[in-house]
């Protein structure tokens, strides 16, 4: 899966790519400072992948049942930290839903998925 700035959608379609907005996934708007850069060297393409707290507030936007299992796996075995995603979260649903009250729900959901996680 590509994110690709849209003026290069047409050109890539063509060539069979499916690309995508960077909007399309709601990202924190940072996420680039966390990208991680793949090993490996090229002489003009620079591969680079998502930190797991960004991916981690893909699924949260999509809050199916099978992202919330995903969500509180990615925490119960510390692939994301719960005080980051603590800071990440409030400028995320600032940035792109206006502070969605629904979106606060679904995060303390997950965030608290049991309830002695709530005090860290």
């Amino acid at each position: 899966m590509d994110i690709i700035p849209s003026r290069f959608f047409r050109v890539f379609s063509e060539h069979g790519l499916e690309v995508f907005d960077e909007h399309y996934f709601y990202l924190p708007e940072d996420y680039i400072s966390r990208a991680k850069q793949v090993d490996g060297e090229y002489e003009n393409l620079k591969v680079m992948y998502v930190d797991a707290h960004d991916i981690w507030f893909t699924k949260l936007r999509a809050f199916r049942n099978k992202d919330k299992v995903d969500m509180i796996q990615m925490i119960k075995e510390g692939i994301v930290d719960v005080n980051t995603l603590d800071v990440l979260f409030e400028r995320w649903n600032l940035h792109w839903f206006k502070n969605n009250p629904e979106l606060e729900d679904n995060y303390n959901e997950v965030r608290y998925y049991d309830s002695r996680n709530r005090n860290t």
